[in-house]
């Protein structure tokens, strides 16, 4: 009991330490076994191999955009011909600027070619509806607004245009 207070800390932060660092190398050695793939596999196989399948449809997705863009996409000649056939001169442009006019038109004709999305439509047919039922509504109310209780129901269109 003869230990001073600096020895007593001493030898606790030395316990410590090595409680840590046993700590460490069991989470370590566990690491190396969780990250193991061949242990992944054996444990959840249906997890590694939809991770690898979805993997696998993002490159085939982006692949199959890329080359229908790629076929999609106008070339030059074709630009130059349709530019021709609707009576332009591209070739009195030169260097950027006829790039730039190319691209224009490239996106240009893009745009129209593109069918507008599902929900496009959706809110075009939503706000064609509001827009047919506002227009009623303040159709009737301005009927009403405007309705003279004082005029027949019936007009006499004779006394305006006599017959000659």
């Amino acid at each position: 009991m003869g230990e001073s207070p600096s020895a007593r800390t001493d030898r606790e932060l030395s316990a410590l330490r090595s409680s840590i660092d046993s700590d460490l190398r069991l989470l370590q050695d566990r690491l190396r076994e969780d990250a193991d793939p061949r242990r992944l596999v054996k444990r959840i196989p249906i997890a590694v191999f939809g991770a690898l399948g979805s993997v696998a449809a993002i490159g085939v997705v982006t692949t199959v955009r890329g080359i229908a863009e790629r076929r999609r996409r106008r070339s030059d000649k074709d630009i130059d011909a349709l530019i021709a056939r609707l009576g332009g001169r591209v070739n009195q442009l030169r260097g950027r600027a006829r790039d730039r006019f190319r691209k224009q038109l490239r996106e240009e004709i893009g745009e129209i070619e593109t069918q507008p999305s599902p929900v496009q439509i959706a809110t075009n047919a939503i706000s064609s509806a509001l827009t047919a039922g506002l227009t009623l509504l303040v159709q009737r109310f301005a009927s009403r607004l405007v309705a003279d209780d004082d005029l027949p129901d019936t007009i006499d269109t004779t006394a305006r245009h006599p017959q000659a």
